[in-house]
């Protein structure tokens, strides 16, 4: 008695007899699918059609903000003003220059500029506060 196994898929609401490389291939893709799903679940990731409101005919993908346009604006924003910071930086002293380049460029402190240049902090802060609404009025 040679048995021939049957391979079955369930399609909607009914079961479909197949061959045993469509069955293999069937549950391939749906084992890969529920990887996927559970990868993203893992990773804190969310599909947009988990965010459909049907009943008020509203799309998860309408709700969400397209990030990469927005950062492509910023960035252009940014590149445009730190053009304008550049054009105006020429326009300070030298010593204004040098407390810019010190404080915002290499990152010190306001004390670290003080016991180098033995000047009280408060007078570094009112010296860059002074220098930076100078850059305010020109941008």
């Amino acid at each position: 008695m040679d048995k021939k196994k049957k391979f079955c898929i369930r399609i909607g609401d009914t079961i479909q007899e197949v061959t045993e490389e469509v069955y293999r291939e069937y549950f391939k893709m749906e084992r890969r699918e529920r990887y996927l799903e559970e990868r993203d679940l893992v990773n804190g990731k969310v599909l947009y059609s988990e965010l459909d409101n049907v009943h008020q005919g509203v799309l998860g993908e309408d709700i969400l903000v397209d990030s990469i346009v927005e950062d492509i604006c910023e960035l252009v924003t940014t590149k445009i003003m730190v053009e304008r910071l550049r054009e105006y930086l020429v326009l300070l002293s030298d010593e204004e220059l040098d407390l810019i380049i010190q404080l915002f460029f290499n990152e010190k402190s306001e004390r670290e500029l003080s016991a180098e240049r033995g000047i009280p902090r408060k007078t570094i802060s009112y010296r860059k506060d002074k220098i930076l609404s100078k850059l305010k009025k020109y941008l």
